[in-house]
Parts: C-alpha cells; structure tokens; sequence
C-alpha cells in the first residue's frame, strides 16, 4: 500500500511539472503592444495570459476601439517607458510609424521588439496577421482569423455582384480635417473591394492629403464618406461645410444626399477588423440593410 501510495505522489508531481512547462512552452509569455491596431490583434491571437500590457486608453473608447470590454483588464502603457520597463515584457510589439527609442528600452529589458509595417491594404493586413501569428507561435489562430476575414470578403462581394448592375459608384473620403486619401492607402483598397473608384486615386493623387473644395468639385463624387468620432466631431456643423455652402450644389453627393458619416472604428481599423470595415462601407455605398 505504501509504495502504491509513493507511486501515486511521484506520478502527480511529474505531471504537475510537465504541466507547468507545458504553460511556458512558448518563446513569449510577457508580452506587450504599444499601439491599438497591436492590441487589437494580439488579443485575436494569444491567450489573455500571455499580455502583460497594452497601449492606452484609446482602446477602451468605442469610437476608436473594437475591443473596449476585453481591453479593460490590462495595463495601460500610454507610450510611459518607466511603466513599460516595470511591466518587464519579453515582446513589445510596435508600429513603424512609432520612435525608434523603444528599441533602446528593447535593449535595456532584453526584450525583443518587433516593428511592423503599418497595412495599406487588404493583403498586406492578412500579411502582418500572419507574421505576428508565427512570432507569438500562434499560427492556427492567425489562419483561423484570416479565414474568416476571406470568407466574409467573398460572401459580400458575391452579394455586390447579385444585387448591383449600375455603374461602379465613385467615392471621396473626406475627413473633418480637410483631409483624403488617394493610392496606397486601406481606404483606396477597401473601395476596389467592394467594386467601387476612389476618385482621389483616380485623379492620382497618392497617400493622405489635404484636398481643397474646389478639387471636390472638380472630382464631383457620387459618394462622400466621412469619418467622425461622435464626441469629438459635430456632424451638423461638418453638414452644413456640404449641403450649406453654394458652391458645393451641383456635386452628385451632395445633389443627391450621399454624404455618409461612419465612425472612425468602422472605416480605419488595420487589424483583424478590417473586415468589419469593409462590409460597413459596402453598407453605407450600396444601402445594404441588415
């Protein structure tokens, strides 16, 4: 009975410590994001275990966010490096656009930091997915996030193909700063994806610009899409900047009443929710109901 009893003890705590390795098993179990696309899509891809932070409390406003609820568990770093360095990651995921100081603070905590290139479309979004899913050894979750991405994409371009016959509807983003965007940018791919012409790439002009009132006219857009956050924009006073000013009356969007506010979450996010993006504005163009 005695050694039934040790025999049972041994096997119990062999299988405690292959289990508590088994929990360490991949490379990074610390990790932290700096920008909100990073916290977006590294809570689609790693247990909540495995995040020691996140950017800030920009991704708990659900006119920026698509992950208010899951965020609010974790510190936040605001771009703080001593709050960063006490978090003690062993992965800090950053975006390019970000200062290269985190690097240094890389190099102070022997984390590694990972840059990536901020998408500008479609393809280059399932790309950074998919990369970011190696680094974290997650890559069935990462194709199980662009599967659905794919899918979803497939399904409402068939529903465009079936329920559209006019001619590819021409659309201008018009932010209100008084800004555009044109080639190379999520926006202008979004808009081929959903058969439509983004007559800012059109007219050639590439990237984010400011774009003056009489060039929309002279693009004269069927569609006007603009982007708002609800409490920071007040979208009667952006209104009357169309439907108030003389100049603006013989432009189709607003002859026609197609100046479409979308909250910044639904047309801007680079990360898993692109997706969702996408069918919001494929919603807005073509009048999709629910």
């Amino acid at each position: 009975m005695k050694k039934l009893f040790l025999f049972l003890i041994l096997l119990f705590s062999f299988t405690a410590i292959v289990n508590a390795k088994g929990v360490q098993t991949k490379k990074y179990n610390h990790i932290v994001s700096l920008t909100l696309s990073g916290d977006e899509m590294l809570l689609g891809l790693v247990p909540e275990n495995r995040i020691a932070g996140l950017s800030g409390k920009i991704n708990e406003d659900k006119e920026i966010s698509n992950i208010v609820d899951k965020a609010k568990k974790f510190t936040k770093v605001e771009g703080n490096e001593e709050v960063l360095m006490s978090l003690e990651p062993d992965l800090i995921i950053v975006a390019d656009w970000l200062s290269k100081r985190i690097t240094d603070i890389g190099a102070i905590t022997g984390a590694k930091v990972y840059f990536y290139k901020t998408p500008n479309s479609y393809e280059e979004q399932k790309k950074l997915i998919r990369d970011l899913a190696n680094l974290v050894e997650e890559k069935e979750n990462g194709e199980k996030l662009i599967k659905n991405m794919d899918d979803r994409l497939k399904a409402l371009q068939n529903k465009i193909a079936k329920n559209y016959k006019g001619a590819k509807p021409r659309i201008l983003m018009y932010t209100s700063f008084g800004t555009t965007s044109g080639k190379n940018t999520t926006f202008n791919d979004m808009v081929k994806l959903i058969n439509g012409v983004n007559v800012v790439a059109e007219a050639g002009i590439d990237g984010f610009k400011d774009i003056s009132k009489e060039k929309v006219i002279e693009l004269n857009p069927d569609i006007i899409i603009v982007p708002i956050a609800k409490k920071y924009d007040n979208v009667n006073k952006i209104s009357k900047l169309f439907f108030e000013d003389p100049s603006f009356k013989n432009v189709k969007a607003i002859k026609n009443k197609k100046v479409y506010f979308i909250q910044y979450k639904d047309i801007t996010p680079t990360s898993q929710y692109m997706i969702n993006s996408i069918e919001e504005l494929a919603k807005v163009v073509y009048q999709f109901k629910e």
